[in-house]
């Protein structure tokens, strides 16, 4: 559980914990204050019911993430990674709007690189 991560995601992109609230029927001020009280206290310090919340709503915004994957700016289908980005990426993912694994990052990597040099010549 990265809570690095957690505070990243209340100060400056807090629209994600509405989000998991409203689609676990969740009230989002109520996950909003779960999330701020577990950045500074832990998960230790939770109720059983904020603890119901936070595993609900947030946990899996800051653990396990999976790669949202990287997919061809000309490829109609979007992939599938199966790959969990690293606890360590987790800050960088939620502060550039997105991350992806290595594998995936490598893939981008390659496909701008052909790109700039295809319109370079």
């Amino acid at each position: 559980m990265n809570l690095l991560a957690l505070k990243e995601i209340i100060d400056n992109n807090v629209e994600i914990l509405e989000s998991s609230a409203q689609e676990n029927g969740a009230d989002e001020s109520t996950v909003v204050g779960i999330a701020k009280y577990a950045a500074s206290n832990g998960y230790e310090a939770l109720s059983a019911n904020q603890k119901y919340h936070f595993d609900n709503c947030i946990r899996h915004l800051i653990e396990d993430v999976q790669c949202p994957a990287y997919t061809h700016e000309f490829e109609e289908v979007p992939r599938d990674c199966p790959n969990i980005l690293d606890d360590d990426d987790l800050v960088e993912y939620y502060q550039n709007d997105g991350k992806y694994c290595e594998s995936c990052e490598g893939q981008a990597s390659a496909d701008a690189h052909t790109k700039e040099t295809f319109f370079r010549d």
